[in-house]
């Protein structure tokens, strides 16, 4: 017998979660013999399963700790693939953000952009991706390209207890990151600069961009700047949601309500 209480004789032990019996190995150790008791694949997976999970907790801890950077807010906190109004022109860009999100490991670096008239549920559809990978245990941060750089300047003040630096580090390191309405930013030089120093640190850890945005992609090269616009292109797969806004139907139906006050 030896010091791990194992010997050649022994005939393993059975695992407790499938029953199996897992036989002694045996091994040379500085030229001796030794028999050790591995444990079973099962309980290997069941223990690589319960790591990756504390990881992601500790992962999420730090992002959440660095920058309360998921701002969802109360509209979009809610949102699924079930609650989308899935209006006609919508039905593509619904399919594909509920398979992207169903299929996420399968991507890797691809992602896709979204992009139609304001107000037609691209939001939506971004917000029901971050709400599903978080229930899988995802890291995701969803932002507003605006809002982002809005927090980057303020870091800039006097007394900010966040860093330029400990934002980018949030954005880096999380599983997906998911841009709302990109191109809708007051560009110059600094946000060009800005925008790529994101996506290119993004792009060289193999980590994806999900992004939404009101313009065409053609029209996000002058926006975002040609390096930014080339990054983007080649990881996303842009997806036109062809909907109306259905903010400017829900405005008509509440106008109609005082039409017969209005025509008197």
């Amino acid at each position: 017998m030896t010091k791990n209480g194992t010997d050649s004789h022994s005939k393993g032990v059975t695992c407790e979660h499938c029953g199996e019996i897992v036989p002694p190995l045996e091994i040379e150790v500085l030229g001796h013999t030794r028999w050790v008791q591995p444990i079973c694949k099962c309980e290997a997976d069941i223990q690589k399963a319960e790591l990756e999970v504390y990881k992601n907790a500790q992962r999420e801890r730090e992002v959440r700790e660095l920058f309360a950077i998921s701002e969802l807010g109360d509209r979009f906190e809610e949102s699924n693939f079930d609650n989308f109004d899935s209006r006609p022109g919508a039905e593509k860009a619904e399919k594909i953000a509920r398979y992207y999100a169903e299929s996420f490991d399968e991507f890797g670096l691809e992602s896709i952009l979204l992009w139609g008239v304001p107000g037609n549920g691209k939001s939506h559809l971004a917000a029901a991706v971050h709400n599903q990978l978080r229930k899988k245990g995802k890291v995701v941060v969803f932002v507003s390209m605006p809002d982002l750089l809005k927090k980057i300047k303020n870091t800039f003040n006097k007394g900010n207890n966040e860093s330029e630096e400990q934002i980018l580090k949030a954005l880096n390191i999380c599983d997906l990151l998911i841009i709302d309405d990109i191109g809708a930013e007051k560009t110059s030089d600094w946000v060009q600069e800005i925008v790529f120093l994101i996506i290119d640190n993004r792009y060289r850890r193999n980590k994806p961009i999900m992004a939404t945005s009101n313009l065409e992609p053609k029209e996000l090269a002058g926006q975002l700047g040609k390096r930014s616009y080339d990054r983007i292109l080649e990881v996303s797969q842009p997806i036109e949601n062809k909907a109306t806004s259905y903010r400017r139907e829900v405005a008509k139906k509440r106008l109609s309500k005082f039409d017969h006050l209005i025509n008197k």
